[in-house]
C-alpha cells in the first residue's frame, strides 16, 4: 500500500467546451477537441430544485430517484442485478451491478386484468385523484410518495410523449386504438434536442389512414399485450427509459448527429454514397455515415461532463446515475459488438492479409 498522498494537481478547463479537467486526463477526452458540441439541456425550475436544493422533499426524490424514474418511465427495464451490491439494507455501499444485457421494452396496453403500469399510467393523468399511481405508492412513505407523484405529474406535463397518451383518457374502449411510436427520430443536437410533440407519436382509430407514418416505429395496440424492444440506437432511447433526466422527451444519442463544421447535406450525401457501394447493414446500421457523425461512446462522454454554469441532472442522479452509466457502458459495448458483426468480411480480410504476409516472410 502506497504511504504517500498524492493531491490532484489543479487542471485548467477544457478551452473548447470549458468542461472540468482532471490531472493526468487525457486530451480531447471530453469533446474530441472541439468537435463535439452538443445543445445544452434545458431542465425544468421545478425538477432542477428536486435534483439540487436541500429541501425535505427534494432530498427524499433523490434517495428514491430510481422509483420515481421507474414509476414514469414509458419502457419496462429487465435486467439481472447483483443482489450483494444492490440491495440497501445489506450492501455497504450500494453499488448498481447487473450481469448480462440490459433491455428496455415498450408494452401495448391491451387490458388483461392487470394494474397499468409504466406507459400506460400516463392515460390517465388528467384525473385529479391521480388513483392509479398513487396505488404504487410504498406504505412506509405513502404521503411523500404520493406528494411527489403530484409534482412529477406537473413537470411531466410538456412532454410530448406524455402529451399524447393522456388524450387516451377520453376513449371508452381503448381495444380500437393504436399507438405508433416514431423510433427515428435525428434532430440536429447541436442547435435542439425537445422534439415536437406531432413527430414523437400518432394515434388512431382501428382502419385509420394514418397506419404507417413514420419510417421506422414501433405500434402498440389496444387488443393485446406484445413486448416491443428499444433499441440502443433509437434516439428516444435514453427519452422513455429515463424521463427524470430528460423531462420534454429530449433525445439521446442515434448515428446521425453530425460532428462540429459538418452539415447535415455533407452527412446525408455520404451516408447515400455508402448504401450505394453496398456498406449498408440493414435496419441495424440505419445509414451510418461514418466519421462524420458522433460515435456513441463520445456522445456520452460529453454528455457525462461537469461544465460550469450548466446544470446537468445526469450528475445529481445519485442511484439512478449509477444505473444509468452502466446502462451507458452497455449500450457503448452493444455499439462495437454490432460493428464487428456487420464487418466481418472486412476484418477477416485484414486478419488474413496478416497470415499471408507472415507466409512469405517465411515465418509459418
Amino acid at each position: 500500500m502506497p504511504e504517500d498522498t498524492h493531491m490532484l494537481e489543479p487542471v485548467e478547463n477544457c478551452p473548447e467546451c470549458n468542461a472540468k479537467k482532471f490531472e493526468f486526463e487525457p486530451p480531447g477526452f471530453c469533446c474530441c477537441s472541439g468537435k463535439i458540441k452538443l445543445s445544452t439541456p434545458d431542465t425544468p425550475p421545478e425538477l432542477m430544485r428536486l435534483w439540487s436544493s436541500s429541501d425535505a422533499d427534494a432530498r427524499h426524490f433523490r434517495a428514491n430517484s430510481r422509483f420515481f424514474n421507474g414509476h414514469f418511465s414509458f419502457t419496462s427495464m429487465y435486467c439481472q442485478l447483483d443482489r450483494i451490491t444492490t440491495n440497501m439494507r445489506t450492501a455497504e455501499v450500494y453499488t448498481f451491478r447487473a450481469h448480462g444485457q440490459i433491455y428496455h421494452n415498450l408494452r401495448s396496453f391491451g387490458r388483461d386484468g392487470t394494474e397499468p403500469r409504466h406507459l400506460e399510467l400516463y392515460f390517465y393523468d388528467d384525473d385529479p385523484s391521480l388513483e392509479y399511481r398513487f396505488h404504487k405508492c410504498r406504505q412506509k412513505c405513502k404521503e411523500m410518495d404520493k406528494e411527489m407523484i403530484r409534482k412529477l405529474v406537473d413537470i411531466m406535463r410538456d412532454n410530448p410523449y406524455s402529451k399524447h397518451l393522456k388524450s387516451f383518457r377520453q376513449n371508452e374502449n381503448l381495444d380500437d386504438y393504436h399507438v405508433e411510436l416514431n423510433l427515428d427520430q435525428r434532430l440536429d443536437q447541436r442547435t435542439y434536442n425537445t422534439p415536437l410533440t406531432s413527430k414523437v407519436a400518432a394515434i388512431w382509430i382501428e382502419g385509420s389512414e394514418r397506419l404507417g407514418q413514420f419510417k421506422n416505429s414501433v405500434l402498440l395496440h389496444g387488443k393485446d399485450r406484445s413486448l416491443h424492444g428499444i433499441r440502443s440506437y433509437h434516439g428516444c432511447y435514453d427519452a422513455l427509459s429515463y424521463p427524470v433526466f430528460f423531462p420534454r422527451g429530449e433525445l439521446g444519442w442515434h448515428n446521425m448527429i453530425p460532428k462540429a463544421g459538418v452539415t447535415m447535406e455533407e452527412v446525408n450525401a455520404a451516408r447515400e454514397n455508402r448504401w450505394q457501394h453496398g456498406q449498408g447493414n440493414g435496419d441495424d446500421d440505419l445509414g451510418s455515415a461514418g466519421n462524420l457523425c458522433v460515435y456513441v461512446r463520445d456522445y456520452y462522454c460529453y454528455k457525462f461532463q461537469m461544465q460550469p454554469g450548466i446544470f446537468n441532472p445526469i450528475l445529481h442522479g445519485k442511484r439512478l446515475f449509477q444505473q444509468f452509466a452502466v446502462d451507458t457502458y452497455v449500450k457503448i459495448e452493444s455499439a462495437r459488438l454490432d460493428y464487428f458483426r456487420n464487418n466481418q468480411d472486412q476484418i477477416r480480410a485484414d486478419l488474413y492479409q496478416g497470415l499471408v504476409d507472415s507466409l512469405h516472410a517465411g515465418e509459418g
